[in-house]
């Protein structure tokens, strides 16, 4: 117990009491090498125990303002043998922050907020709406399933408008570290973690633009490949 304090000690968070620093060692000089040239604050950068739950890898960062962190899943250390296929999946990740899509995504999700209590006050307020369902009373029960299923057509299109933006930065991030030299990398760990989470490699794009967040690995490949697509 004694020595997990010490490895602990100084956390300021509860996600990170399940994490630990990653080692001193090549990864985290190219990790920190590559935070640097880009400005980001990088403060601490962890590895967090992944594979006991998943094999599914990962990496992302938090934090505000100067105060940065950047955690990576023991699983993509272990799936990407090697660190240059690891440093261009933080260099993809830092391209979201580079290009603001963490921000843009918060208020896109703030202002749909504000329009989901704009739409419920509207309907909750409509008596006749309530009397069309045969209620002379308004219950806010009943005012809110109304709600639910009034906007199901509109939640699809919303859906489908935000898988389109999500799947717009993930070709711009790739693109974000192909520009710092990380094409070739980025492909091979992009490949590695497709055949190690098993996930939809190349599916109808029709379905893909409206169900998927992420575009499947054909489409990212594609992208990486041909500098006049979305990967300019």
């Amino acid at each position: 117990m004694a020595e997990k304090w010490e490895e602990h000690k100084g956390i300021s968070s509860l996600s990170e009491c399940f994490a630990l620093l990653l080692p001193e060692g090549v990864l985290r000089e190219k990790i920190e090498k590559l935070a640097s040239s880009l400005k980001f604050p990088l403060k601490k950068l962890f590895v967090v125990d992944g594979s006991t739950r998943s094999s599914h890898s990962n990496a992302y960062m938090y934090g505000f303002f100067k105060n940065k962190r950047i955690v990576l899943y023991d699983t993509l250390i272990q799936q990407c043998k090697n660190e240059e296929e690891i440093v261009a999946v933080i260099a993809h990740e830092l391209g979201h922050w580079k290009l603001n899509h963490t921000m843009y995504s918060f208020i896109a999700m703030q202002i749909l907020t504000f329009l989901q209590f704009g739409g419920y006050t509207l309907v909750r307020n409509s008596s006749d709406l309530f009397r069309s369902f045969g209620f002379d009373t308004q219950p806010v029960l009943i005012g809110l399933i109304i709600f639910q299923h009034t906007v199901i057509p509109i939640q699809h299109l919303v859906s489908f408008a935000l898988n389109l933006v999500s799947r717009s930065f993930e070709f711009q991030a790739d693109a974000f570290a192909k520009k710092l030299g990380y094409s070739s990398t980025l492909r091979a760990a992009l490949v590695k973690l497709q055949e190690e989470n098993l996930s939809a490699m190349n599916t109808d794009p029709w379905y893909s633009a409206y169900h998927y967040s992420h575009p499947p690995l054909v489409e990212r490949l594609a992208a990486l490949d041909e500098p006049g697509k979305k990967a300019d």
